[in-house]
C-alpha cells in the first residue's frame, strides 16, 4: 500500500513539474515528457503497475492542460498498450528493452495528440509539429530513459526483495 501512495505523489509531482516548470525554464519547443518517461519505464520493467500510473498520469495533465480533456490519457494508455504487443519480440538486454517501450510510447502519444487537435480543429501545421516538437521530445524522452530505468531497476530489486518476505494471505 505504501509504495502505491509514494507512486502517486511521484507521478503528481513529475506531472506538475511538466505542465508548470518545464515550459517557463525550457521554453515551448523542447519540454520532455517526464511522467511518459517514469510510466513507460516503469511499465516494461514492473508490467501491470505501469499501466496504472499511465491512467493517474494521464489523468493529472488532462487536468493541468488546456488541450482536450482525456487527450493525454489516451496518449498514454494507448502508447503503453501499443508497446506492450510490441513487446513480444525478444530483446536480451533490458535497458533496450526500456529505451523501446520509451521510444513506442512516446511517438503513438504524440500521434494521437496531433490527432486529437485535428480533430477538434485546431490549427497546427505538422510538418512543423513533427519537426520542431515530436522529434527533440523523443530525442529527450530516451535520454531521460536511461536515468529512469537505473532508479526503477533498483527500486524494482528492493520492491521484490521486500515481497520475498510478505507474509501469505
Amino acid at each position: 500500500m505504501r509504495r502505491h501512495i509514494i507512486a502517486g505523489i511521484v507521478i503528481t509531482v513529475l506531472a506538475i513539474v511538466e505542465s508548470s516548470l518545464l515550459p517557463l525554464t525550457l521554453g515551448a519547443a523542447l519540454r520532455p515528457n517526464l511522467t511518459l518517461v517514469i510510466c513507460a519505464a516503469w511499465a516494461a520493467i514492473r508490467g501491470d503497475e505501469g499501466f496504472v500510473w499511465a491512467l493517474g498520469g494521464g489523468l493529472l495533465l488532462d487536468l493541468q492542460s488546456s488541450a482536450p480533456f482525456g487527450m493525454h490519457t489516451a496518449g498514454l494508455m494507448i502508447g503503453n498498450t501499443l508497446a506492450a504487443l510490441l513487446d513480444r519480440a525478444p530483446i536480451p538486454i533490458p535497458i533496450l528493452r526500456t529505451l523501446n517501450w520509451v521510444l513506442v510510447t512516446t511517438v503513438v502519444y504524440h500521434v494521437t495528440a496531433l490527432a486529437v487537435l485535428g480533430l477538434t480543429n485546431r490549427t497546427f501545421d505538422i510538418s512543423i509539429g513533427f519537426t520542431t516538437v515530436v522529434l527533440p521530445n523523443l530525442a529527450a524522452n530516451l535520454i531521460l530513459a536511461i536515468p529512469a530505468y537505473v532508479v526503477l531497476t533498483r527500486l524494482q530489486m528492493r520492491l521484490r526483495e521486500q515481497e520475498r518476505f510478505l507474509p501469505e494471505r
